[in-house]
């Protein structure tokens, strides 16, 4: 999950003559210097899954580019935080935004793959992958949805890709490797008589 504060801004008011603090997106209310408000947002299925649900295009594809506003409206999606002010997502920095797409990118893992994806390794067009595929392959696997469809895409991705590296049939030995493995193990034997 990804925490983002803001803190409010320092106001005058010319009526009054006075300063006072307020959140941007509402100058109108009132806050206490310091005050500090909490944006949470998870990366998931469940915001993948509402976002294409609304704009009926792919998330995971570049194809077409998004617009600043689908940009902005993924962000909603993620937001786990209750009573959101709407004019707060027009109040996110650039840092932010930037923060927020590191988040998106990482892969909240420690599991890596020592060869490519079948997507990276493909020469033609890459798989367009909706939330629909992930959700098949929930069920395929047998990945309950909760909770894994609140935690980070990426995580979940991997632990689909785990699953399918675990469970796919297992390369079939040559004749010089069944031979060389029948050597070892006549010779683990032979060290183990002489003993």
């Amino acid at each position: 999950m990804l925490q983002l504060e803001f803190e409010p801004t320092e106001f005058y008011d010319e009526m009054k003559e006075e300063f006072f603090y307020a959140f941007p997106w509402d100058p109108s209310v009132k806050v206490k210097p310091g005050e500090v408000f909490t944006l949470r947002l998870e990366h998931s299925l469940l915001s993948l899954s509402r976002w294409e649900e609304k704009w009926k295009i792919p998330f995971l594809s570049n194809d077409p580019e998004k617009t600043s506003g689908q940009t902005t409206d993924y962000i909603r999606f993620m937001t786990l935080t209750k009573n959101v002010p709407p004019k707060l997502y027009d109040c996110l920095t650039p840092d932010q935004v930037d923060q927020i797409t590191r988040y998106i990118d990482d892969s909240h893992t420690a599991t890596w793959f020592s060869e490519p994806s079948k997507k990276e390794s493909s020469k033609g067009k890459a798989r367009v992958i909706t939330a629909e595929i992930i959700y098949y392959w929930m069920l395929v696997y047998n990945i309950p949805w909760d909770p894994a469809e609140k935690w980070h895409l990426h995580k979940l991705l991997t632990l689909i890709r785990v699953c399918s590296i675990e469970n796919s049939p297992k390369k079939k030995q040559s004749r010089a490797e069944i031979a060389d493995e029948y050597r070892r193990i006549k010779a683990a034997r032979r060290a183990g008589r002489k003993k």
